[in-house]
């Protein structure tokens, strides 16, 4: 999470002394020593983010760390606003600003040089850090229109249902759809989304779709150029908030388009960078110009996402039944080629009903065992003690399980 903030905030920062608004502003040199700071920070975010499970000073000074860096972007933030609006002109109220803006850096300067030398008492290791030319969500939570299933079981008639609001209430209303799906981690939301998109009578009914994985950081700018790129198939460099809003808004007035945000984290106190009210009012306000019957479909955990986002009734995603989970673990442990032992069959059909109706866990498992033939084998995962933990669904004794039996 603090690798993927830093990342946004770096290049944002990039952006700023490649465009020469740091010269604009007076704190060129301020601008140069930050970037200095936060790469050397960044060096060995990655062990850090490793040991602060077992170590809580390490995860303190990682909280303490968020929280500079969100100042850090609050302030960049401004700049680029303050640029739109004066574009580059001289008078009292720019000159006020240039100041309040150099002693606000100034002020995080220090805060982030406190923290740059207070993290060689941790012994943190530094790994390869590549900066990406645009804000990146990290690789592992990276999703995708593709569907990677061989075969998806039990989704057909919420995919149904789905599709058939795009095509008739959607369709048929003058104002812009946004209809969430929401359900717990690992039921298949994303899965379900991409079912919907890549559905035939989807494609037909809109001029354009385009999908964007959200993930924990909610960037306005970065939604936007991932629209315009889509559309255009041209990297989308500016700078400017105002600039891409423009673009973006223009590539869509009167298309009558579809729009998948997927994975979306909500703002909390652990979670700064997640959606919150005012970020999706700046970004509904651009999204406001397709033609009838445009629509957003957005997947999220979170009920407090839906109650921001929702013009219509929230769809709630379910486990999957128990038959169709079973097929989905059958898949992953047997396959086409290994023998379905009555034995094995029993056992783990006694570990599906440990899944809850989720796949990505009943997926992890069936994974698991394809490589494990001994009766013994599969007792020891389905006995396991790591299911008696304590969460708020089974994905994580799932997963768990799956990393230590590797």
């Amino acid at each position: 999470m603090a690798e993927a903030l830093l990342g946004f905030v770096l290049e944002n920062l990039s952006f700023l002394l490649q465009n020469e608004l740091s010269t604009m502003f007076g704190i060129k040199s301020k601008a140069e020593k930050l970037s200095t700071t936060l790469g050397l920070i960044q060096a060995v975010l990655e062990d850090a983010e490793q040991k602060q499970v077992t170590d809580r000073s390490i995860k303190i000074w990682l909280q303490q760390l968020k929280d500079a860096v969100y100042v850090l972007d609050d302030i960049l933030d401004e700049c680029s606003i303050e640029s739109s609006r004066l574009r580059g002109s001289i008078n009292p109220k720019n000159l006020i600003f240039r100041r309040d803006i150099g002693n606000r850096l100034k002020e995080i300067t220090r805060r982030l040089d406190d923290l740059a030398d207070s993290k060689n008492k941790f012994l943190l290791r530094e790994g390869i850090t590549i900066r990406e030319s645009s804000i990146e969500v990290p690789e592992w939570r990276q999703t995708s229109s593709f569907i990677a299933e061989p075969k998806v079981f039990g989704r057909q008639d919420d995919q149904d249902k789905i599709v058939e609001f795009l095509l008739t209430q959607a369709r048929d209303s003058d104002s812009l759809s946004i209809y969430p799906i929401v359900g717990l981690g690992g039921v298949g939301k994303t899965t379900l989304t991409q079912l919907v998109y890549n559905d035939v009578r989807v494609t037909g009914n809109f001029n354009a779709k385009i999908w964007v994985c959200v993930s924990e950081v909610f960037s306005v700018k970065r939604i936007l150029c991932s629209i315009i790129e889509s559309i255009t198939s041209q990297k989308c460099d500016s700078l400017h908030l105002d600039a891409i809003q423009l673009k973006a808004q223009d590539l869509l007035q009167g298309k009558r388009y579809f729009l998948v945000l997927d994975d979306v984290w909500n703002k909390t106190q652990e979670l700064e960078s997640g959606l919150s009210q005012e970020k999706w009012n700046k970004l509904k306000s651009v999204l406001f110009c397709g033609s009838r019957g445009s629509s957003i479909l957005v997947s999220t955990r979170d009920e407090d996402v839906a109650e921001i986002v929702r013009t219509c009734q929230t769809y709630h995603l379910s486990g999957l039944p128990e038959n169709e989970c079973w097929l989905l673990f059958k898949q992953y442990a047997f396959g086409h080629d290994k023998e379905e032992r009555a034995e094995l069959v029993a056992i783990g059909k006694e570990i599906v009903k440990k899944c809850g109706g989720l796949p990505l866990a009943a997926q992890a498992l069936g994974g698991l065992m394809r490589s494990r033939s001994g009766e013994k084998e599969w007792l020891e995962v389905k006995e396991s003690r790591i299911w008696a933990l304590a969460h708020e669904n089974t994905i994580l004794p799932a997963l768990r399980l799956s990393y230590f039996h590797l």
